[in-house]
């Protein structure tokens, strides 16, 4: 509940910012991943995800960083009359 909670507040932060900073020229950009093969998953301590993230590994082909990192050198390299103001980024397996 507190992950899903951080996540509604950055969408909305950045929903914010946008408002604030557009007219100055500044674009912000939330991007929201699906699953993302790295090393947060070491630090999860609830059994039924850790569980659900070994079980997903079967059926869903993670996203990898290099997946990220090129679709952030994309968004920047845009010229700066565009914004992107949200871009999701799911594997094709993963529903939600």
């Amino acid at each position: 509940a507190v992950y899903a909670g951080t996540k509604a507040f950055v969408s909305h932060l950045s929903k914010h910012l946008r408002v604030e900073l557009g007219p100055k020229k500044v674009r912000v950009c939330a991007i929201e991943p699906g699953i993302v093969g790295t090393e947060l998953q070491d630090h999860v301590t609830d059994a039924g995800a850790n569980a659900w993230l070994e079980g997903s590994k079967d059926t869903v082909d993670w996203l990898r960083s290099d997946d990220i990192a090129q679709i952030v050198g994309f968004i920047a390299s845009r010229p700066l009359r565009v914004n992107l103001p949200q871009v999701f980024i799911m594997p094709t397996a993963q529903a939600s």
